[in-house]
């Protein structure tokens, strides 16, 4: 195992862009060491590449919807670095299906990668998170409060993300673990502009990747403690 004094380590799933690569980069740029998780370690080298010259990087080609690729990325993250600090749930997956053509399939698929991932990275990274006194940020949606018309099995799986925030300190104890929710309206990123084009969400509306991580890193260090446990709605109005 490695030396764990070396610097705080944190975890960003959806690392190869969007608000998971603006997150990395300005938590790398204040000197946590990190790890870039997502599902194309061509993107994720990208997001490398844009961090700060010397940063400790870790990068993760890892399917969340893959229990075992999740076990594997834990047990990967402690033999690098023997800590583990921040855990960024912000990778998401959001299929736009009509109610009536929701099939197990679909279902199974989003609940796997949106929640059934992120719970099992904070389970087994649960000793690390207790050393560190750590601390989870779960990206959630505004559509687990007010769903949007077309993603359901989206929704159901925010509403359990919602959900694992709450689990986490109802364990926490004495332990100093911090989680939070951010549910987010729309965001400038390559997955809105797959489901909406400018005619429906016009550009400029909707918030940008980096207000998100202020948001994020607000809650890590300290300055969001009224929220801990709670969802918070996070609209372009809010930031």
């Amino acid at each position: 195992m490695a030396e764990n004094n070396a610097g705080p380590v944190a975890l960003i799933t959806g690392a190869g862009g969007g608000i998971g690569r603006v997150t990395s980069e300005r938590l790398a740029a204040r000197g946590h060491r990190v790890v870039l998780l997502g599902r194309t370690s061509a993107t994720l080298e990208e997001t490398a590449e844009r961090l700060p010259p010397g940063v400790d990087a870790l990068l993760l080609e890892v399917d969340l919807s893959d229990s075992e690729a999740c076990v594997d990325a834990i047990q990967a993250i402690e033999r690098r670095f023997g800590r583990l600090d921040v855990i960024v749930n912000n990778a998401g997956v959001a299929p736009q299906v009509p109610i009536e053509q929701t099939d197990a399939r679909l279902i199974h698929a989003t609940i796997d990668a949106n929640l059934i991932g992120p719970i099992i990275l904070v389970s087994q990274a649960w000793p690390l998170l207790v050393a560190a006194r750590g601390c989870v940020v779960n990206v959630s949606s505004m559509a687990s409060i007010d769903p949007f018309r077309g993603f359901t099995a989206y929704a159901a799986s925010k509403s359990g993300l919602d959900s694992l925030t709450r689990s986490i300190m109802a364990e926490a104890d004495e332990t100093g673990i911090r989680a939070f929710t951010l549910n987010l309206g729309i965001v400038e990123t390559s997955l809105l502009r797959s489901l909406f084009d400018e005619s429906m969400i016009p550009r400029g509306s909707a918030m940008e990747p980096n207000d998100v991580a202020t948001e994020i890193l607000a809650c890590i260090d300290g300055r969001r403690d009224e929220r801990i446990g709670r969802a918070h709605p996070l609209l372009p109005d809010t930031r």
